[in-house]
């Protein structure tokens, strides 16, 4: 008789598309697909989409058993983590999403913030093994921030680290943020903010990387077309790319004498520039801060990327549906 493999499946949801994938405890990612979130508006019709991905791999792959599914929510977690609230997919918010899905799977469902799944996954899998005081800085659409210690995720509420993409840095308070906020991290150095200070640099100088993006894409540059300009030794972006260290630097000396880490590990779409890129970051947080601090932490690149969220989500659900790894 054939004994099934136990597995679990891990959603990642993002602003324009959800990454989802079915793991095996030791984190082996049997298959992960990214699902395209345009023209959704409805709770249930994103939902649906992930419940008849999840059947037809139950039919695809026999040999396994799944066993608990976790859901990462760009946004706070609410009731029991059973709901998302402050979401950056407004229709998501207060919607009974883990039991829609229970019901209609038929398996248990954890939520949690995403950036506290991708904060597992990097700590079970990834850069974060072998600390024993983990931080995850997640910079992307937003900025996230996820604290482990000796395996024990910290939340101050809501599901979250606080709002940490909300703490201010800019004393002038001169953008506001996509949540209302005046002069936070994210007004300065998240993808919305950097996709709308590279489009003004692009119309001010059309001769440059981005300008010549600009023309040629049709649309606003980002974090991405910042980063390639600054390899291809383009000033304007270099620029901007060292701008962008300075702000998050400063925060970085805040979120580390705040949290004590031994090491501080950063993902999303800022961690493509490199570990020169984070070491930039390093050096600006130990030229404001507290030495002590910085002789114990190193900075480092996350490795395991857009996957993280989905091996945390599938790593924590399999635990807290009562297995015991091998």
């Amino acid at each position: 008789m054939m004994v099934e493999k136990p597995v679990s499946v891990g959603i990642d949801i993002g602003g324009g598309s959800t990454k989802i994938g079915l793991v095996e405890p030791d984190g082996n990612i049997i298959v992960n697909e990214i699902l395209k979130l345009t023209e959704i508006d409805a709770p249930e019709d994103l939902l649906d989409a992930y419940i008849n991905k999840i059947k037809s791999w139950k039919e695809q792959y026999r040999d396994f058993q799944i066993q608990a599914i976790g859901v990462g929510v760009p946004g706070h977690v609410i009731n029991d983590h059973r709901a998302t609230d402050i979401c950056n997919l407004p229709f998501l918010n207060r919607f009974p999403l883990a039991d829609y899905l229970e019901e209609n799977l038929q398996l248990p469902v954890w939520i949690e913030n995403d950036a506290t799944y991708a904060g597992v996954g990097e700590y079970r899998y990834g850069s974060g093994q072998q600390s024993e005081r983990f931080l995850l800085a997640t910079l992307g659409t937003g900025i996230g921030l996820t604290f482990i210690e000796h395996g024990r995720i910290h939340a101050t509420g809501n599901g979250t680290l606080g709002d940490i993409g909300h703490m201010i840095i800019d004393r002038n308070l001169t953008f506001q943020c996509r949540k209302g906020c005046w002069g936070c991290i994210e007004s300065v150095a998240s993808g919305v903010a950097i996709s709308r200070d590279a489009k003004q640099l692009a119309q001010k100088y059309p001769e440059s990387y981005l300008g010549k993006v600009f023309e040629r894409e049709n649309r606003d540059p980002t974090v991405r077309h910042i980063i390639e300009g600054s390899f291809e030794g383009d000033p304007v972006c270099i620029g901007k790319l060292n701008e962008t260290a300075d702000w998050l630097g400063l925060w970085a000396c805040n979120v580390v004498q705040i949290f004590a880490p031994h090491r501080f590990a950063f993902g999303g779409g800022w961690s493509a520039a490199g570990q020169g890129f984070i070491d930039k970051l390093y050096q600006r947080a130990k030229s404001v801060g507290i030495e002590e601090y910085y002789n114990q932490v190193t900075f480092v690149q996350a490795t395991k990327g857009n996957l993280a969220g989905i091996l945390g989500a599938a790593s924590f659900a399999f635990d807290h549906a009562g297995n015991t790894r091998a």
